[in-house]
């Protein structure tokens, strides 16, 4: 038996392995391939993907909505996300969802949208269950509850998403779907923003401005200091490039 963890010989037993029709070394060949380059890597996913391999029919399908490595065929993509999904696959049905809320190589349908994310999100997806709250938030593909939303938020965001993170803040700071709580409210905007996200030092830097932080009880002199520390805020997130609030369609893996 060959060792797999030696030198250079993996890369030779996975090709050998995958030339003979092995899914899990095309798929593994393909993984290798794709980070040096992505082309050559597309043809084994293809592969793997044809013969029924879940995470190559994933990636796959991504590489085609996006159109790298190849041209993009957002129609082809549905159709492997399709298959990854029925499977189970968590990132394949988030993708999916993403597919049909924006009309990308299937009608748009924000409730077959709202359907796939919220697979993905009872499986714990944290991207999938931004995608969710936020159609629950406008009320597109789904009755209108913002509540569910919230609780939604505060799953993904309890995981670390710094979009989740953000508007669990948002919808703390304005009482939607929850009490107002400015407090919380900042600990989940700063979460956020030590993660990089602009918007969230904004609305973190308008909260130190406009409300009277109950954290701070309420002393004179702590004003000055929460003015200097909006300031901050603001300065950096006038330093930082604008993210996109919604977790969207997500690389596999």
């Amino acid at each position: 038996m060959i060792d797999e963890g030696t030198n250079a010989m993996p890369t030779l037993w996975t090709r050998m392995r995958a030339e003979l029709g092995d899914s899990d070394a095309q798929y593994r060949l393909a993984e290798m391939l794709r980070t040096a380059d992505v082309v050559a890597s597309v043809p084994w996913y293809r592969r793997a993907a044809r013969q029924g391999h879940v995470a190559a029919q994933t990636m796959l399908a991504f590489l085609l909505a996006n159109g790298i490595g190849v041209p993009p065929d957002p129609r082809r993509a549905v159709s492997w996300y399709r298959r990854a999904a029925a499977k189970g696959d968590v990132g394949a049905q988030n993708n999916l969802g993403f597919m049909h809320e924006h009309g990308a190589g299937v009608p748009c349908d924000p409730a077959k949208a709202a359907l796939w994310y919220r697979l993905a999100a009872l499986q714990h997806s944290a991207p999938a269950q931004v995608n969710l709250a936020l159609l629950l938030l406008d009320g597109r593909g789904v009755d209108r509850d913002e509540a569910e939303a919230v609780r939604w938020l505060r799953a993904a965001a309890e995981q670390g998403h710094p979009a989740a993170q953000y508007r669990l803040g948002l919808c703390l700071r304005e009482g939607v779907g929850i009490e107002r709580d400015a407090a919380e409210a900042a600990l989940w905007l700063q979460a956020a923003a030590a993660a990089g996200d602009r918007e969230a030092l904004v609305a973190l830097a308008e909260l130190r401005q406009t409300v009277v932080p109950a954290w701070a009880g309420g002393a004179e002199e702590s004003g000055a200091e929460d003015e200097d520390e909006a300031i901050e805020w603001r300065h950096q997130a006038e330093r930082r490039p604008m993210q996109d609030a919604r977790a969207g369609a997500m690389p596999p893996g």
